[in-house]
């Protein structure tokens, strides 16, 4: 089979951005990959089906490049709109979605804009915090994870952020206080104890805290056990590989490798957000059933880790209107499909009409609780 590549440059505000998308033959997949300035920024991978042929591989290819582009283009140009208007929570929203596409300079910018104009915006202080980790600047995410942790103290995502940017600082002793603080708040936070048994660990490897280190093993292997009793996917070569050193006195090399499974699990989960998130939120015009699903699914799982984040909820209640809309145009669709048969049918008119008038007003106040300019306030 023939292989395809496509390449598309954008220059904007000094950096200059390659897509490149191919098709890989021996993996059945097709690959896009996005650099800036010449170094890659991210990497994408659609399998696609082994029976298949020339001219269908070459649609795909072109599918997936046309379609990375645009979306590349749309962000780049929604950046510098939102910024002249200046509507912090367009800027949360789309920071947000720049996050999970690794375009990190630009979301902390929004995110620092945002609050310049809202000073206690708690989720921008949030991501502001990861942003910064993924900078590699720990002081700064320590300094943003702190203030989010002061607006809204029960956030469990909160504290295990905070957490993670105390550990990445070297603080060991402040970021245990933040870990079981998060478990505090839900016994179920995988993340939480993997975190804090890697804390343990780099304590003892630092030599902050003396009382932390006593029974090391013990309680590592606890947190760890724990962490993969609710989340299964972190067991891996690499993680047998890390406990197998933990027991056997080889700190430093733990420690590494379950850094592996950790950055290997947020990557996974990051692609995931990837793929959706930023389209819920940023590209209205393409938001399908299924984003909504997707989306519903993924506000579900974090009310399951967070039950008194008050804004999942909002959030949940604004995609199942989402949703509902979609099925009152099906219903209408199917009406339009009775009358095209028999259009003497007298039930089916009236129903037609009364489901038409309803879908208006159902879209009007859709829209008004979620306008397409400001997308969830």
């Amino acid at each position: 089979m023939e292989s395809y590549r496509l390449n598309s440059r954008i220059v904007d505000d000094k950096k200059e951005y390659l897509i490149q998308t191919m098709n890989d033959t021996s993996d059945g997949v097709i690959k896009t990959t996005l650099f800036v300035n010449g170094e890659i920024l991210d990497a994408m991978v659609f399998p696609h089906a082994d029976e298949i042929g020339e001219e269908e591989i070459l649609n795909l290819v072109k599918c997936e490049h046309g379609e990375k582009k645009s979306e590349l283009e749309y962000l780049l140009k929604s950046y510098k709109e939102v910024l002249r208007n200046g509507r912090p929570e367009m800027m949360y929203h789309l920071g947000t979605a720049l996050y999970y596409k690794r375009m990190y300079s630009e979301a902390r910018h929004l995110f620092q804009t945002a609050l310049e104009l809202k000073h206690d915006y708690h989720e921008c202080f949030f991501f502001l915090s990861r942003t910064e980790l993924a900078l590699g600047h720990a002081e700064e995410a320590v300094k943003a994870g702190s203030r989010a942790v002061e607006l809204r103290q029960n956030y469990a995502d909160y504290r295990n952020a905070l957490g993670e940017a105390l550990l990445e600082s070297s603080s060991c002793k402040r970021a245990v206080i933040e870990f079981e603080e998060a478990i505090r708040k839900n016994v179920y936070y995988a993340d939480a104890y993997f975190n804090l048994a890697m804390t343990y660990i780099q304590n003892a490897v630092k030599k902050e805290d003396y009382h932390l280190v006593s029974d090391l093993k013990t309680k590592c292997m606890d947190m760890l056990k724990k962490a993969v009793l609710i989340y299964p996917a972190y067991e891996s070569s690499d993680f047998d590989r890390a406990t197998a050193a933990l027991k056997a006195g080889d700190l430093k090399g733990a420690y590494n490798l379950l850094m592996t499974v950790r950055e290997s699990k947020k990557e996974k989960q990051r692609l995931e957000q990837a793929v959706y998130f930023h389209r819920f939120l940023i590209y209205t015009d393409w938001l399908s059933e299924n984003h909504i699903a997707d989306r519903i699914a993924y506000l579900e799982r974090e009310i399951n880790k967070n039950p008194d984040y008050v804004d999942l909820y909002y959030e949940l209640a604004v995609c199942h209107l989402h949703q509902a809309r979609f099925q009152w145009q099906k219903g209408i669709n199917n009406f339009q499909k009775a009358l095209a048969i028999n259009p003497d049918l007298k039930k089916a008119n009236r129903a037609y009409e009364m489901a038409r008038d309803h879908s208006l007003k159902l879209n009007d106040a859709i829209t008004g609780i979620s306008d397409k300019n400001t997308i969830l306030e």
